[in-house]
This record gives C-alpha cells, structure tokens and sequence, in this order.
C-alpha cells in the first residue's frame, strides 16, 4: 500500500519513525499478550500531534473479523494481576471522579473491548451495573461463563439504553481503533449528563517510550494509533469533557511476567532479566508503573447542549493535539 502522507488526528505531515516487517496482520498477532519486538508494520509519526500510526493495519470490518477470531491462551495466566489492577482502576476512578450514582442506586457502566471481563466482575462486586462490549467470540463466551452481560458488536454498531451510562471505561482500546474521533465522539456520546469517561493508553511520547526506541512494549501488531498525553488531552477537550485526573497508570503482574517481558527486549537488561526469572517464585506479584501507560478521566458536564445531530463538541479540523 502507498506511505500515508497526512496524520489522520489533526492533518498534520507524517514521517516514517520505525520500519518494520511486512507479514500482513493476522488474528494470532493480535492478542494482547503478544509483545514481540519489531512484530509490527511500519510505524509513521505525526511531526505536529506525536501521534504513531500502523498504516499497514485493515479497517472496519475487515479489522473487525480478526479481532473476532483473536484468541489470547495466555492472558488469564496474570487474571490475579489483571484483577487487582481492575480493583485499583475503579479506586482511582472514584477518588478522581466519585462514585457514579443514579438515582440513588449504583452506577451503570460500560466497558468498550471488556475482553474475558475480569473489570467487569471486579465493578460488579463494587455495586455497579455492568455492560461490556467484546468483538473477541473466545473472550465474550468467558465473560458470559462469568454470568456477565457481553455484547459481541463494535463501539460503532452498539445501540445503548436510552438513559446513557454513568462511567464509560476505554481501558487498552482506544490505540486498537480505526478511527479514534469517531470512537471518542460515541463515548462521549454514551455517558449520561454527569458521567465520566476513563480512558488508558501508551504513551509514545513517555520518556520511557522514547528511551526504549524500536524496542517500546506499545510498539506492536495490534495498536493503530498511539496517542500522545497531549493529544489526548486535547482530544477530550474538544468534546466538551473535562478532565479531571490524568496520572500514570500501575499494573500488577507476577515477577516472572515483567522478568519475561524485559528479556523480550534484548541487551543486557533482557539478559539478566531472562536469567533471573529461571529462578523466581512464580507467584510473586509486582505493581509497577513504567510511566508510559496514561490514565485520563474525564467528565462530561451535568447540563450539555449537543449539537442538531446529536453529537457532542464539534471537531476542530487541523490542530488536535497540537504542541
């Protein structure tokens, strides 16, 4: 396919930051726990936003079918991890944002690509009443078994209740999207006059990201698009949101996964990693933060005027994000 020439968030110029391979994606590339450095198309970054794009990615149904098909055997391997994570999410969420209520009862939440719906059951046991959306068959058959409401339809095709939801949660989702206005512009549009919307992602801009090079854990298959911190930021703005917590995400995983992870890199770090998890407990939790995955809350204001068409704040055309 011809190189991409204009950034598909503000229209700014791009230019050609990581090559990469050119084995077209598949299902199995598109797991997330595949974390394989240089396992990626060719990456473009954006010289006015920062945002990195994977041209070489499929669009719309085409990506959708795949992540249909995509199975992880490995994901719930971490599902004590992952969980407390959930736990220390929605905590977060609450402190920043408070705990959404309705009338009186719990809140209505929706998480956007809930996978095998460890978040869900987490907000569940926190009192809320939950919804997930998962394109995954293999991920959204585990979340049923855990007797969770999950609807198998992209964001795009979702028809919501008509009351709204009090906290939309776009956790690892939003770098998967084939177009992230649209996507922001439905979230924005889901959340009930007073609701938040929480929404995590790699950073490509982090210090870390920039150290680490080509051998960036976000660097892979899967992501579209990579946002900034600022880009974002700007991106929720000019939704009329208003941000109200915007810190570095903490996950836990066992020892042995972040040892695993970082001998993936390669160098000296990656060896002695590599060495050292032949002989740690495999049960040993660490909670880490890298400083390149950011957490962004996000509130829509209680009273919204949306414009005829029912969307939200209108799009700027050139300087989302900008620097």
């Amino acid at each position: 396919m011809a190189s991409p020439s204009t950034c598909a968030i503000c229209t700014g110029p791009l230019e050609l930051r990581h090559p990469g391979g050119s084995v077209r994606p598949d299902a199995e590339r598109l797991s997330p726990t595949n974390h394989r450095p240089g396992d990626h198309g060719d990456l473009y970054a954006c010289v006015r936003c920062g945002t990195v794009h994977q041209p070489a990615l499929p669009a719309g149904h085409e990506l959708y079918d795949l992540y249909r098909r995509m199975r992880d055997e490995h994901y719930l391997d971490e599902e004590a991890g992952r969980r407390r994570t959930a736990r220390r999410l929605l905590e977060l969420i609450e402190r920043e944002a408070g705990p959404p209520r309705a009338g009186g009862r719990a809140g209505r939440l929706l998480d956007v690509g809930c996978g095998p719906g460890l978040l869900l059951d987490e907000a569940r046991r926190r009192g809320y009443d939950v919804t997930g959306l998962e394109l995954s068959a293999a991920s959204a058959r585990h979340a049923r078994e855990l007797a969770l409401d999950v609807h198998e339809v992209a964001l795009t095709d979702f028809e919501p209740p008509a009351e709204g939801y009090d906290l939309v949660v776009l956790a690892d989702v939003i770098e998967h999207l084939d177009d992230v206005h649209d996507g922001l512009d439905r979230c924005r549009d889901l959340l009930a006059p007073g609701g938040t919307l929480c929404v995590v992602t790699p950073d490509p801009g982090s210090p870390t990201a920039r150290v680490a090079g080509t051998n960036w854990w976000g660097y892979v298959p899967a992501h579209t698009f990579l946002l900034p911190r600022r880009t974002l930021r700007g991106l929720l703005l000019q939704r009329g949101l208003t941000v109200a917590a915007d810190v570095s995400l903490v996950r836990t995983f066992s020892l042995r996964y972040w040892l695993a992870g970082f001998g993936e890199r390669g160098g000296p770090l990656g060896a002695v990693a590599a060495a050292a998890r032949r002989v740690v407990p495999a049960s040993v939790p660490l909670s880490l933060s890298l400083f390149d995955e950011r957490v962004m809350i996000a509130r829509r204001p209680p009273t919204v005027t949306d414009s005829p068409n029912g969307r939200g704040a209108a799009r700027p055309a050139q300087r989302a994000g900008a620097r």
